[in-house]
């Protein structure tokens, strides 16, 4: 849809895509910038949203002003979005920009009130399945789907085999936690380091899929609870500290995004050290 409105807007058909086809040349508008998080990132720099404005204030190549579309628009900094809101507050003569976010509430109030808001109903899973593997090898998007939702355009720029490896990969640390072969501390280190947000992501989902089991007993999603995890399903949670921990990841990934500078392996540690010790603190004793 961000497409086709700048389409409309260049009065071009070149960016009025209907099937995959944003790897490929005939998508291209000089007038036009997709600004996305670089390959095996998650968040959207400062520098981003810098060449932005530098593009947006050159000439229009066809005289039919310029676009810019952010997506996902929340996964900015917070220097990045401070840079957008200069754009925002001065913005350059015939420019659109299109802010693409899950919801309005991850922005700052001070880009969000210098925008008009446009519900667009998501992608269902289906559509994004299809979508991602139009004419190319089909790939089981399902659990990333599961996971993160339906991203299609995110899960593009990141890619079928990273998004997977993550999955493997954060899975295989939780693992290790529970099973006492690796420390907090050394998780942590390895996660501050890289791609922390798409590691407390999964964290998140695999709690979440731990509690609701606990709670319907019905095998939603085992996939995504490792088998350490899966012996906690029949002890007596406590799920008001749980629901607790879930807010906890849920503001270090709001943090995160936000470009809080702060301690992150001291954060992780803290954050991993329940699941370390057996799930203490979340589980009823006596």
């Amino acid at each position: 849809m961000a497409f086709e409105l700048a389409g409309d807007f260049l009065k071009t058909d070149k960016l009025k895509i209907k099937t995959n086809q944003k790897d490929q040349l005939d998508i291209f508008h000089p007038d036009c910038n997709l600004i996305c998080p670089e390959e095996n990132k998650t968040s959207i720099s400062i520098d981003k949203i810098r060449s932005l404005k530098s593009s947006l204030e050159l000439t229009s190549h066809q005289g039919n002003g310029k676009v810019g579309i952010i997506y996902p628009a929340e996964s900015m900094t917070l220097s990045a979005a401070n840079s957008l809101l200069k754009i925002l507050e001065e913005p350059p003569d015939e420019t659109l920009l299109i802010l693409i976010t899950e919801s309005a509430k991850k922005l700052p109030d001070t880009v969000v009130s210098r925008m008009q808001n446009h519900n667009v109903k998501k992608p269902s899973a289906e559509e994004t399945i299809q979508w991602l593997n139009n004419n190319q090898t089909e790939e089981n998007w399902k659990e990333i789907i599961d996971l993160f939702g339906s991203l299609p355009l995110l899960f593009s720029e990141l890619g079928y085999e990273f998004l997977n490896e993550k999955i493997n990969s954060t899975i295989k640390d939780i693992n290790a936690l529970i099973l006492k072969k690796s420390k907090p501390s050394e998780i942590a280190t390895i996660w501050a380091k890289d791609d922390l947000e798409i590691a407390l992501k999964i964290l998140y989902v695999l709690i979440s899929n731990l509690i609701t089991r606990s709670l319907i007993k019905t095998e939603i999603d085992e996939k995504y609870i490792p088998k350490s995890l899966e012996q906690f399903i029949d002890a007596k949670l406590n799920y008001e500290k749980c629901f607790n921990y879930l807010n906890e990841i849920a503001n270090m990934r709001q943090h995160l995004l936000k470009g809080k500078g702060l301690n992150w392996n001291l954060q992780v540690n803290n954050l991993l050290t329940p699941i370390y010790a057996e799930l203490n603190g979340l589980i009823q004793h006596g």
